[in-house]
């Protein structure tokens, strides 16, 4: 019997089940308890670059870079010693193509008769674009688009987990806030395209002074912010003071007339035992800036 189709042709000597299989557009595998490899439908095999003689009695070893190995085993570890079922997202480097693919996996026990597991049957599903897409939705609303920096938002999200985590361990944390002196005029003296200009430029520079676990954020129009985790007050004011002798020597130019030679005022605050909230840094940073200001500018001030 011959069934025609506009893909292929059936006939009664194709395995229905390994058609059906190798046409979902799924990955699906089958592993022994030993998570030996025992079954792999065609687009499995063609992801792992071998015959499929070659894959059955492998494991994950040969085709999964070794740092990802771990999670691996730990997801079939349930399976295959507990009976769970597992749904998880998995991201896997591929030997065979250096390639990092984001997959769903689904992963369920086999039994035999005598109700014992003998094996695990998984099926993966590709969700790599998908997955991306989502990051980078996650990082715009995280960001600021002009400067590329966190946002008012996400910043003041962060800070209160990072200062409860402060607390918790009795750590300390300071703040820092930072205003661009007089930019209101330069906004008013060369527009605001040479506004932005600047903000962009004094974002990148000030990030060369930023650690990995710090946070700096773009929290309003002229004003930033950083916090700074396991960081005590002298040493946050430090580095406020190095990052206002730095900006202070720079000369912003560009196309338009004149040069630009940006100021900044900063505010230094920190956790204090009695602080209930993230708030009450907050107020004595954003005090400690209004201080600067009120003194004439340019300058770093501290409300501990």
């Amino acid at each position: 019997m011959q069934l025609n189709t506009n893909k292929l042709t059936l006939d009664s000597s194709i395995d229905i089940c390994d058609l059906i299989l190798n046409e979902i557009g799924a990955y699906v595998f089958l592993k022994d308890r030993d998570r030996k490899y025992v079954y792999v439908n065609e687009i499995t095999r063609k992801l792992f670059g071998r015959e499929l003689e070659q894959i059955i009695g492998s494991d994950d070893s040969e085709y999964f870079d070794l740092n990802e190995l771990s999670e691996l085993i730990k997801n079939d570890t349930r399976v295959l010693d507990y009976g769970e079922t597992v749904i998880e997202e998995e991201a896997n480097t591929i030997k065979t193509t250096g390639k990092v693919r984001v997959y769903q996996s689904i992963k369920k026990p086999v039994y035999n008769n005598n109700n014992e597991i003998i094996g695990l049957l998984g099926i993966s599903t590709d969700i790599t674009d998908i997955y991306n897409l989502k990051e980078d939705l996650k990082k715009q609303a995280a960001t600021d688009s002009l400067t590329g920096l966190y946002n008012r938002r996400f910043f003041l999200e962060t800070a209160e987990r990072i200062f409860s985590e402060s607390g918790r361990y009795d750590n300390p944390l300071a703040l820092i806030i930072m205003d661009i002196d007089l930019f209101k005029s330069i906004n008013d003296s060369y527009g605001h395209p040479v506004g932005d200009v600047v903000l962009q430029f004094i974002s990148k520079h000030i990030s060369g002074f930023i650690r990995k676990e710090d946070v700096f954020a773009r929290i309003g129009g002229e004003e930033f912010a950083f916090l700074l985790p396991n960081t005590h007050i002298t040493s946050a004011q430090d580095l406020a003071e190095k990052i206002r002798i730095s900006v202070s020597e720079q000369t912003i130019s560009g196309e338009w007339n004149g040069t630009i030679k940006p100021k900044l005022s900063l505010g230094i605050s920190h956790r204090r035992e009695t602080d209930s909230s993230f708030d009450a840094v907050y107020i004595r940073a954003d005090k400690a800036l209004y201080t600067a200001k009120h003194k004439g500018r340019n300058r770093v001030c501290v409300n501990c």
